[in-house]
């Protein structure tokens, strides 16, 4: 009774689980370059057409209308949650998402496969097709003569009307992606029965595609060695179970019978009691169809010497393709998608051995979808200055020129994809190029004439001065110039019915010295060519002539140092109370002949050619008195300063760098301003423009001095006294 409860509960159990999957159906979608309709045609199934280098967003769009969110009952079925996408392209897996991006890298047909599984297993599967535009096959054009002189033409043959004969599509298929590789460095383990397994996930296969014969399956490969194949036995499992050996050296074992390989090793092993690592693996092929040799278990004296860690003992030779020990045509009926698995048993202890990867191709014409013919829609010459002509779209007339000798002819098919090819019309290989070295200096002189980069079968020098040379090979020669000489030298180059000229000036001259005198005066340096000089003597300067040859000039220079002896004195220098009321006396001689200004140190100055100045300090102070003279044409001046010249105490300080204030009016003004201060001036005065440049300068004079501005454009000028005054800005309208 017990176990007829229990029988019960699994059976009610089972056909919850039964009724509770819950069908979908699957969609596809495609967008190519970021399209915002759909371009998979027809929907779900059909064909997206793209060029080389196109992107397509595949998005898997199921309706789960059986699900929670949309019934209220089951269980849910949301993408962000709880569903899988598997997606391969050609065998190519993408991540499990949604959306998956493919960029196109190779102009064929591919193959999308995509399978969505929910939480409860149910599954559905689709599958599209991308066809890529065929790239042309431009066999028909043909130059009517390739290597051209400067300034020929060719006639290059193709065009639009060649459609068959200049250029044809060829077919476009679809191809599985079907060899896959596994690697890894694998022990296979040691000892009786121990086995090694490894799959491989296939896809990319029309859903529920089928073997039909051996041929559908090329080959297997296994990259492994070990050192005794007396003990093994290899086999490969479809994803039903059926299996077909590759190896069987062993009896009794995993496979019956057996034919034993004694101590042949495969690959290059560490013949040892087993766990010295891993030798050099050799890669062995299995296949019904390329093979061309028998079963490996028929051919174990088809070796060769394991030359590195086998110490040259024999092993299997891995250069053929050994047949299985049964045709791959058992695999009849398995299908292509799912996992296939190679099996490696070992039956003896002591040797062992390592598998470092095995892979599995399949035919490539399995898909069962017709290949596909892309379609002219236009043809076109790509514009050119150089063509000269278009003969009825099945030839151009061209002249070439050096850097723009190509020629690009496009296509483009009913999928919108354009290609091209490019004819490149040769010049015959001629240069005329030299140099020489120096082209210009003194006589005498060797000039190196370097021609060796030229190109042609004759060259001949002309060197302008009367001498010629003649060669037959790109060269490099020294010529000797005695005389003075400015002239071409030319280089004449020949090849076949082309020529090319190459040019070079040679300027030589002789050395030339010049003399000359000059005087300075008034303390002023004399500029010689940017040079500064202020004593009197006899200077060089080597001239660089513009053909090299140097020229020398000789300066004799006398300067005349003209001083005008100034000197001041005070009628009190030193003063410990007020007033401060000094008088300057000009001791300067001949003081008739000069003008003179006096800067006080407190921030005053003035212009006075008398003999007796007076000037009153106002704050207890160290002051600095200068003299300046200039004489009265202006060409020459002297300056002498007195440092702490007067020296002011005995009362509170008052600040003498405090800015004594003046007005400007009318401002804004049409012709003129007036400068007003509190107390009498004889300051100078600058004006400047708003980049900074001085556009008007004097002195003021008393406490008005009315300036005109007529001269001055109208803006904005900036007005500045001489001394400790604030600048001022005046707009002149």
């Amino acid at each position: 009774m017990k176990n007829i409860f229990i029988f019960g509960i699994l059976f009610c159990v089972h056909f919850l689980n039964a009724q509770s999957n819950q069908p979908f159906t699957p969609h596809m979608e495609a967008y190519v370059n970021g399209s915002s309709s759909n371009n998979l045609n027809p929907i779900d199934t059909g064909f997206v057409d793209v060029c080389l280098g196109d992107t397509v967003v595949f998005v898997a769009t199921p309706d789960f209308s059986n699900s929670l969110e949309n019934t209220g009952t089951g269980y849910s079925q949301d993408v962000n949650v709880n569903i899988d996408f598997e997606w391969t392209i050609d065998g190519v897996s993408f991540p499990n998402n949604d959306t998956i991006i493919f960029v196109v890298s190779l102009a064929n047909g591919y193959l999308v496969n995509l399978n969505i599984t929910d939480q409860n297993g149910e599954n559905a599967e689709l599958m599209s097709k991308v066809r890529t535009g065929m790239t042309p096959e431009f066999t028909g054009f043909y130059i009517s003569n390739d290597s051209l002189c400067t300034g020929e033409t060719a006639q290059i043959f193709g065009g639009a009307s060649g459609f068959g004969d200049s250029f044809s599509f060829p077919d476009g298929g679809f191809a599985n992606s079907s060899s896959q590789y596994v690697t890894g460095l694998t022990f296979l383990p040691d000892g009786s029965g121990a086995q090694y397994e490894a799959p491989i996930t296939i896809s990319g296969f029309p859903q529920g595609a089928t073997i039909t014969n051996a041929q559908e399956l090329n080959q297997v490969c296994i990259t492994m060695e070990h050192s005794y194949a007396g003990d093994l036995e290899i086999w490969l499992q479809c994803p039903n179970g059926t299996t077909v050996p590759l190896v069987n050296s062993y009896s009794p074992g995993a496979i019956p019978g057996g034919a034993s390989g004694g101590g042949t090793h495969l690959g290059d092993p560490i013949d040892d009691n087993g766990g010295g690592g891993p030798g050099e693996g050799w890669e062995y092929c299995f296949s019904s169809v390329f093979n061309d040799i028998g079963p490996m278990t028929q051919n174990w004296g088809n070796t060769i010497p394991a030359p590195n860690f086998g110490e040259g003992s024999p092993s299997v030779d891995p250069s053929y393709i050994y047949a299985p020990e049964s045709s791959f045509g058992d695999f009849f009926g398995c299908p292509f998608n799912g996992e296939w698995t190679i099996f490696v048993q070992d039956n003896l202890s002591i040797d062992d051995g390592y598998i470092f990867g095995w892979g599995i191709d399949f035919y490539s014409s399995t898909t069962g979808i017709s290949n596909y013919q892309n379609t002219l829609d236009s043809a076109w010459w790509t514009p050119n200055t150089t063509i000269i002509d278009n003969l009825g779209d099945s030839s151009i007339i061209v002249a070439p020129e050096n850097g723009n000798n190509s020629y690009t002819f496009n296509v483009m098919d009913d999928f919108g994809c354009i290609h091209d090819t490019t004819i490149s019309v040769t010049f015959n290989a001629i240069l005329a190029s030299m140099n020489a070295n120096p082209s210009d200096g003194c006589t005498p002189i060797v000039v190196t004439f370097d021609y060796s980069g030229s190109v042609g079968d004759s060259f001949y020098l002309d060197f302008g001065d009367g001498i010629y040379y003649y060669d037959t090979i790109p060269n490099v020669f020294s010529h000797f110039y005695s005389e003075d000489i400015n002239a071409t030298a030319i280089l004449y180059v020949n090849n076949d019915n082309c020529s090319d000229t190459a040019y070079v000036t040679i300027n030589t001259s002789s050395p030339i010295t010049n003399y000359i005198s000059d005087s300075a005066i008034c303390g002023n340096p004399y500029n010689w060519n940017g040079d500064l000089i202020y004593d009197s003597g006899v200077y060089t300067q080597v001239n660089q002539g513009s053909n090299g040859c140097d020229s020398i000039v000789v300066l004799a220079l006398t300067y005349v140092d003209e001083s005008f002896d100034l000197g001041f004195i005070a009628s009190q220098q030193l003063f410990t109370a007020p007033p401060f009321a000094v008088q300057f006396t000009n001791t300067t001689p001949n003081l008739s002949s000069y003008d003179f200004w006096w800067d006080f140190g407190d921030g005053t100055s003035i212009q006075s050619n008398n003999l007796n100045v007076f000037h009153e300090y106002t704050s207890n102070g160290s002051y600095t008195v200068s003299l300046y003279a200039a004489d009265l044409i202006g060409s020459c001046s002297d300056t002498l300063i007195e440092t702490d010249f007067i020296f002011t105490t005995g009362q509170s300080s008052i600040n003498e760098n405090v800015f004594t204030d003046y007005q400007i009016f009318p401002n804004p003004t049409t012709n003129f301003i007036v400068i007003q201060s509190e107390k009498v001036l004889n300051n100078k005065f600058n004006i400047y423009d708003q980049q900074g440049r001085e556009v008007m300068k004097g002195k003021l004079t008393g406490k008005n001095t009315e300036i005109s501005l007529e001269k001055l454009i109208g803006g904005t000028y900036t007005v500045q006294v001489e001394g400790i005054y604030k600048p001022t800005v005046v707009v002149k309208q």
